[in-house]
């Protein structure tokens, strides 16, 4: 068994019927080629590829996408001029990588396309030489809040290289033996950037009227059809509606798919919404928790009802019920997933075979963004072996021995344990303290915004009790009553705690989870303070504001939100201003005086007074609860420290050391 679940023993060629979900798993015709389904793996970076070539890594990450029954694996963006991100389609190096990774997902029946982009002004420039960016217009921008750039306006002989270059990328991908090409159309790249009036200021032929902003699309269109045939499915990504100001509306975007579709060059067209030019933009384009499920079917429909090409759409597909009440209500065709496929690659196999609970779900937390914007390879909240696939990819092998596996701590890095060893043909005791499993997880989930990362501990539990981990809850973990198990080893996962702040003086301080109780009044004005700028600072200040409570906001830190993955920090930032919270950066507690509040302020002495404080919520850097460890310490055979009792860090790095040390019992 591999470590996603027992179902992946399932021979997903021998699925012939599709019971549970009719339309999700019908087969779909895209010009020239057959999907066994409608479920389409997006384009989306990964950090996984290298100097512009497709790495080992980055094949076994599309593997496992195939494998779980995707029936198109879509490239990441693939720049047809070398230097931006990180995997160019620039020369005929690109063709042997092409045939390895078609072969690879091919053997699980998936198609693989190729999506050929220039992002123009936007994204980022990894190559050799000094940055520089170039777009239809010198229209200036500041690119995820803090990189600056005013771009230099094309020639006309340089547009011309960049039709050529979409041209022999095409060619290159049929050479290569890719099914499908999906020309990057939307997300504020270059094709999109001509045909918005906001980025392309131009008065020549490649500007002012429609006809003269869809001219440069067309022609990439022209060129890439030429180059690919038409026994390659070709399609492109296309915007339902600009969110801005001054942007194409819908109406107009309704105008430019159905003028795009008559030119009868495309087989298909994938609808999405958003671009990476600012961080509310990015925030739509990659919505997280806070946004509703399937939330643009809307804008797929419209596009459905002007086009005769069939139609692909994004937009939180995150459970297979979602998907196929888009598509039986005419909103698509076939759904486009990236997360869903992170969080579970084997999502497609499950939903066919009717295992809906056995999905590992996508909370939308947005940790692989947080890994991909600081210069990582993507990884999931709960899906550890994201970025490991060559490593803890395959099958989960049992366990030479059976073992008594004592696992104390019922949150994600216990629950996670639990189920890998209990899996690997362990006998094995879960004892929570609690009422519930869940931890701290099950606290975090209830602040406002927040509640899918529920799902996270309950998709564990209930996995548990699956492969047969026996869970007692209410129960003190002691080392003579551990002992009295007979465990052959004992896995701590008993978490950490956070202790409230010291502040001298009278006014009274709380400790970050008194939010949650009822019993406790806090008075109309109190600072939330925030040690170190993740999400439990910010859920606080907005449990607090939602109540109507005035909230004074003061972290150390550079910004508030700073260690947040910025579509995060963009929407709880937004929401707090909403609700009247003052920020103070860069600023530390120094004591009460009454009831006010001194604040030392910026890297100096400056001191500053908030007057009229009520009480002080604290949100300190958590201390691990590792008391039982030590005292187990020579009482048992095998002893191992995991997640937070280990060291202080989030959910996911709980769920890799439990996942690890269930691998090694």
């Amino acid at each position: 068994m591999t470590e996603e679940s027992q179902w992946e023993r399932i021979d997903v060629g021998s699925i012939t019927q599709n019971v549970w979900f009719p339309y999700l798993f019908s087969p779909l015709r895209v010009g020239p080629i057959t999907l066994k389904n409608r479920i389409v793996n997006s384009a989306h970076q990964t950090g996984f590829a290298h100097h512009g070539s497709y790495t080992s890594q980055l094949r076994a990450y599309h593997r496992e996408r195939a494998r779980g029954g995707a029936a198109v694996i879509l490239s990441q963006a693939t720049n047809v001029v070398p230097g931006y991100l990180d995997l160019w389609n620039v020369d005929d190096t690109i063709i042997q990588q092409y045939r390895e990774v078609v072969a690879t997902v091919a053997e699980y029946g998936a198609h693989y396309f190729a999506e050929l982009s220039h992002p123009g002004r936007q994204s980022h420039y990894t190559g050799p030489e000094t940055d520089f960016y170039e777009a239809p217009s010198a229209t200036p921008l500041l690119i995820d809040g803090v990189d600056w750039r005013v771009p230099h306006a094309l020639e006309t002989e340089r547009i011309r290289e960049i039709i050529g270059a979409f041209g022999e990328a095409a060619g290159r991908c049929r050479e290569g033996g890719v099914t499908g090409i999906e020309l990057h159309f939307a997300h504020g790249n270059l094709v999109e950037q001509f045909m918005s009036p906001l980025t392309n200021h131009r008065v020549d032929e490649w500007g002012g009227s429609l006809e003269n902003r869809l001219r440069f699309a067309k022609e990439v269109a022209t060129a890439v059809r030429a180059a690919a045939g038409r026994d390659l499915a070709v399609g492109a990504r296309i915007t339902g509606s600009g969110l801005d100001v001054g942007e194409p509306s819908q109406l107009d975007m309704l105008e430019i798919a159905g003028t795009i579709d008559s030119w009868e060059l495309l087989d298909y067209m994938s609808v999405t919404m958003g671009h990476y030019a600012d961080e509310f933009n990015t925030v739509r384009n990659i919505p997280n928790m806070t946004f509703e499920p399937g939330l643009w079917s809307r804008f797929g429909k419209g596009v459905k009802n002007v086009v005769d090409v069939p139609v692909f759409l994004v937009g939180r597909v995150n459970h297979p019920r979602v998907a196929e009440e888009l598509i039986a209500g005419g909103s698509c065709d076939a759904v486009v997933m990236a997360r869903a496929l992170i969080a579970d690659p084997y999502f497609p196999v499950k939903a066919e075979t009717g295992r809906v609970n056995d999905i590992r779900p996508c909370v939308g937390a947005m940790n692989c963004l947080r890994h991909l914007y600081r210069g990582n390879g993507i990884r999931c909240i709960h899906n550890p072996t994201v970025s490991r696939e060559e490593r803890l990819g395959g099958e989960l092998t049992l366990a030479n021995v059976r073992r008594r596996v004592v696992v104390v701590g019922g949150g994600p890095g216990g629950l996670e344990c639990a189920r890998v060893a209990a899996l690997r043909g362990h006998e094995v005791v879960l004892l929570e303290r609690a009422a519930t499993w869940g931890g701290q997880v099950r606290a975090a989930s209830r602040l406002p915004g927040r509640s899918e990362l529920a799902q996270v501990v309950d998709w564990l539990g209930g996995q548990c009790e699956s492969a047969g981990v026996t869970v007692k809850f209410g129960i003190e973990a002691l080392p003579d009553m551990v002992a009295s198990y007979g465990p052959d080893a004992v896995v701590v996962a008993t978490g950490s705690a956070m202790a409230p702040a010291s502040l001298p003086g009278e006014i009274a301080v709380y400790g970050a989870l008194d939010v949650f109780d009822d019993t406790k009044n806090f008075g109309s004005r109190v600072v939330v303070f925030d040690e170190f700028g993740d999400w439990q600072g910010f859920g606080v200040a907005y449990a607090l504001a939602s109540r109507g409570v005035d909230v004074e906001f003061v972290t150390p830190t550079i910004f508030p939100g700073s260690a947040l993955e910025l579509t995060n920090r963009r929407i709880a930032y937004e929401r707090l201003v909403a609700l009247g919270v003052e920020f103070h950066p860069v600023a530390t507690l120094m004591r009460s005086e009454g009831s006010a509040v001194v604040l030392r302020c910026g890297y100096g002495a400056v001191e500053k007074v908030l007057e009229d404080i009520d009480a002080v919520i604290s949100v300190t850097f958590p201390k691990a609860d590792d008391a039982i460890y030590h005292a187990l310490a020579g009482l048992v055979p095998e002893l191992l420290l995991v997640g937070d009792a280990l060291s202080p860090r989030g959910i996911e790095e709980s769920v890799y050391d439990g996942h690890m040390a269930g691998r090694r019992l």
